[in-house]
């Protein structure tokens, strides 16, 4: 069975949303960003799901202080 890239990357941004390193609204960003990814993904659409996850991990790892 090949992976899963699409529940992969929701699980890292989930991983990146549990992090207490991030600034609140930052993570607040990234909680709509995963609930959007977990809807895509449960709709069937996982490149929408792997897009919008991957874009908020980029966000996660370099997180703007003018947000």
């Amino acid at each position: 069975m090949p992976d899963d890239l699409a529940a992969d990357t929701i699980r890292k941004l989930e991983d990146a949303v549990a992090s207490r390193s991030l600034p609140e609204h930052t993570k607040e960003l990234l909680q709509v960003s995963l609930s959007q990814a977990r809807a895509a993904k449960a709709a069937g659409r996982d490149q929408e799901a792997i897009t919008i996850a991957a874009q908020a991990l980029e966000t996660a790892q370099n997180p703007s202080t003018d947000r």
